[in-house]
Formats: structure tokens, sequence, C-alpha cells
């Protein structure tokens, strides 16, 4: 077996692995979990050297190197067995919090009926020695069921404070931390669903925007205010941008919206809109009218063509949107996929 630790040891290490987990730019998968269930544990002293060596100056693991650390240093991984035990993990939580609710209400059920009948018992006036020994086996063995529902009871709150720990791990790990928009992680798993759906619908549009001059910005009245711009225009395309849309800051002050139902001339009217919205609007940077600062973004939209991958369609709005600060900024740039040859 290779495992061994307890319930409670290996509580605490699922814990400190999510926590590393979500730092990384890997997604939560059973083959992530298996290399940092390993790190913690200390059970693993060349994984742990061969990640410490790989996360040196602040990096993190991608998919590729989580891979290639699983292979090299815990084993082989086939794809049915990681999707098998990650289905697993979520019956086996589910099983063990059933087990206990069921355990829970027949130690419950059990223990009233036991007092009921020490209660009959008290009732008898002159007692026999043998119904005084059955009195006191039934107390003893009441108290003994009462500390087992406490024990279910404790179980079943750490099974659900688990799956919650799990679920909320899960959702921080595709969550810009600063503006509350989906991050990088979070549009590339949107964006390829977006590309598979897209071969039979509606091919999906997508806009990319940067906030101009942001380094004069940052230069010029700090990082704070920096990153309340970075909130501001959030909450911007948070505003306008609604779903099916997906709106995700994707780079330092580069936003994406992925619009999955949309035509071109759709999302270039969404894009003006965007921009004519953030460019009226100003950031306060101190207490008076005279501080607000005008912010603008420069858009590049463009629609998924048939066929293309990725990273081509990425590229396409990439170059829309550069094409855009070449003209002066502040203003949007569509590049149809027949124009981007």
């Amino acid at each position: 077996m290779r495992y061994t630790d307890s319930m409670e040891r290996s509580a605490e290490h699922l814990r400190a692995a999510l926590a590393q987990m979500t730092r990384q730019s890997a997604a939560l998968h059973p083959t992530s979990y298996a290399i940092w269930y390993e790190y913690v544990s200390g059970r693993n002293p060349d994984l742990r050297h061969a990640m410490n060596q790989a996360l040196q100056g602040g990096a993190t693991l991608d998919e590729a190197q989580t891979w290639s650390l699983y292979t090299s240093h815990v084993g082989e991984w086939d794809t049915p067995g990681a999707r098998r035990i990650s289905e697993g993990f979520q019956r086996v939580l589910n099983g063990i919090s059933a087990s206990a609710a069921h355990a829970g209400d027949h130690t419950a059920r059990f223990g009233n009926e036991l007092n009921e009948l020490s209660l009959k018992l008290e009732k008898d006036a002159a007692p026999a020695e043998t119904v005084r020994e059955i009195l006191s086996g039934v107390r003893e063995l009441s108290g003994v069921m009462e500390s087992l529902q406490h024990k279910l009871d404790a179980s079943r709150h750490e099974i659900a404070e688990l799956r919650r720990e799990v679920e909320q791990a899960r959702n921080e790990a595709l969550v810009d931390a600063l503006t509350g928009l989906a991050n990088r992680r979070a549009f590339d798993q949107e964006l390829a669903q977006a590309i598979q759906s897209g071969e039979s619908l509606q091919a999906p549009c997508l806009m990319l925007g940067d906030i101009d001059f942001f380094k004069r910005l940052n230069d010029s009245y700090g990082h704070a205010f920096g990153d309340q711009v970075l909130r501001g225009v959030a909450q911007t395309l948070k505003g306008l941008a609604a779903a099916p849309a997906l709106a995700a800051r994707v780079g330092g002050e580069e936003f994406a919206v992925l619009l999955p139902g949309s035509t071109l001339q759709q999302a270039q009217a969404l894009a003006e809109q965007l921009r004519a919205s953030i460019a009226a609007g100003r950031i306060r940077r101190g207490s008076s009218k005279q501080d607000d600062e005008r912010v603008t973004l420069s858009f590049g939209v463009t629609q998924l063509a048939m066929g293309e991958s990725a990273n081509e369609f990425f590229d396409r709005a990439d170059r829309a949107l550069y094409a855009s600060k070449r003209s002066g900024r502040n203003c949007v740039t569509v590049l149809a996929a027949r124009a981007a040859a």
C-alpha cells in the first residue's frame, strides 16, 4: 500500500496540498494533487527537491511540469485512471458523509431506546440484583452511544468542511484576486469549450482590451492607484459584458471578453460601448475633482475561423488590439479571419 496515513493526517495533508495547488499555473486535478500530497507529506525527498528547484524565484508549476514531475517521481498515470480517481474522490466524500449520517440516525434512535428502558427500570421500587446490573450496563452503553454520536457528528462536520475547502479552492483558482474577474486559467478553459462548441454553432467572438499608458499611471501615481484603475475597468466590464459573455483579466493591464453567441458586428458594438463608457468616466485618486484621472482602453475584436486553434484565435485578436494602439489608442479595431493572412 502506497499511503498509510490516518484520516486525520491525510486531512492535514489535503489542506496543505490544496493551499499549494491553488498558487500554481496547473489546474486542480488528481495528478497535481498527487505530487503536492507527496510534497507536503515529506514522503518523497527526490520529488521535493525537484519541485523546490522548479519553484525557485517565485516560479509556478505549469501543466507540462506537473505531468513531468508525476511521471518522474510518483508513477505512470493513465487518463482513464485519472478520470476515475477524480470522480471517485467526490463519491468517497459523499459516501462517507451518507454513512456517517445513517450511523448517526441509528445511534441516536438506539440511545433514545436505552434511555426509555433505563427510566422503566428505575420505576421498579425494589429492583433485583440482575435488574440493577442491567440498569448499570444500559447506562454505560448509553454513554458509549452518546460519545459515538458526538464523534460521528464531528466526522460529518469534518467531511462537510473538506468539501467546502475543495470547492473554495477550485473557485479561487479560477478568479483574479484583484479584480474579481475570471483569471487566465478560467479564460483558457472557457475558450477551449467555446471553440469546440463553435464547430457546430455560432462561432465565438473575442475582444482584447488594454489600458492605455498604464505604466505611466503606475509610475506617476503609484501601484495603489494602478490597482484602483484595474478594479474600475473590471467593474465596467462586469456591468456591460453580461452572461453568457466571459470577462477575464488575462495579463497585467490586459482584459479579454469571450462572446460565445455573438456576431462580429455585435462584438464590435459591445467593444465600442465598453470603450466609450470607460473613456467617459473618471477615477478619483485624491479628495477633490481636480484629482480625477481619465482612463482609456484600446480594443481588438475578431471571430473564430473554421478549424482554427485557440492560439491562432487569440493571436489575431492581439494583433487587432495592437493595431488600435498604433492608430492612436482609445479605439476599436476589427480584424476578420479572412483579412488576417
